[in-house]
């Protein structure tokens, strides 16, 4: 589920636009007290900071079709991942010294959209209005980066080759998410080809991670995943009355 949330934030977030840099952070609280320059993870020799992890979030919060819940940890953990994925492929474009006329001259046209779009959110949030100052002002450099990994990357997903196999066990494995959540797919002859792209793009990806050397520091990650927990701040903050509680209750059990 996780590594399918990934590929949707990866993929289409670039065509939305989510809350800019500090909004994850600001809104919520950083609980965890991470500063913005501690390294949440290394892709070959490029540092991914926390910032730079709390900025996708809420760019993506802005310009994504599916809302990111930042308190969700699956999804912030997914919003690592896709931006570590699109570091990834940022690297191989860059090797592959890859340059697009169409990209250069679609950016543009996609920067004004972006800037309607945050204009017109300001009318609906009110309340985060200094929020979608920070937007205004930052999100162009993460924006710009995510659109050219995506553009990179649809510019070289068409040319991977899938087997009969691959369709079929992501099929299979797909089905039995479906069926978890109550659904059921059409049979797999007729979605085959609705489904190539999608596994194609995972295979891309894929392929591009076996060759990256990623250091997560799992250390610093799950500290803050584990301040958007409710329960586990109750452990941490209530471990004593917690503990009383339990001696209190072994003491009712002693009596009887």
């Amino acid at each position: 589920m996780v590594s399918q949330l990934r590929n949707v934030f990866f993929y289409a977030a670039a065509a939305v636009v989510f809350f800019a840099a500090g909004w994850a952070c600001n809104k919520y609280g950083n609980v965890a007290g991470i500063a913005d320059d501690t390294v949440v993870a290394m892709v070959g020799d490029h540092p991914i900071t926390f910032k730079d992890w709390m900025r996708q979030t809420d760019l993506l919060r802005v310009l994504a079709q599916t809302p990111i819940d930042p308190d969700n940890k699956d999804q912030m953990k997914a919003v690592l991942d896709s931006l570590i994925d699109q570091e990834i492929v940022l690297e191989a474009a860059q090797k592959a010294h890859f340059s697009s006329g169409a990209f250069d001259e679609n950016l543009k046209k996609r920067l004004q959209e972006a800037d309607l779009k945050i204009k017109d959110l300001k009318d609906k949030l009110e309340k985060d209005m200094q929020t979608l100052s920070r937007i205004q002002n930052n999100y162009q450099d993460p924006y710009k980066k995510m659109l050219l990994a995506r553009q990179y990357a649809n510019s070289q997903v068409d040319s991977v080759v899938v087997t009969e196999k691959d369709l079929r066990d992501w099929y299979a494995d797909y089905s039995v998410q479906a069926k978890a959540a109550g659904q059921n797919l059409p049979p797999f002859d007729k979605v085959k080809n609705r489904i190539k792209p999608t596994v194609q793009a995972e295979k891309f990806l894929k392929n591009l991670q076996s060759g990256t050397k990623v250091d997560r520091k799992e250390d610093v990650i799950d500290k803050y995943l584990a301040s958007l927990s409710i329960s586990e701040k109750m452990l941490d903050s209530d471990s004593d009355s917690l503990s009383l509680d339990k001696k209190a209750g072994s003491k009712d059990a002693g009596g009887k």
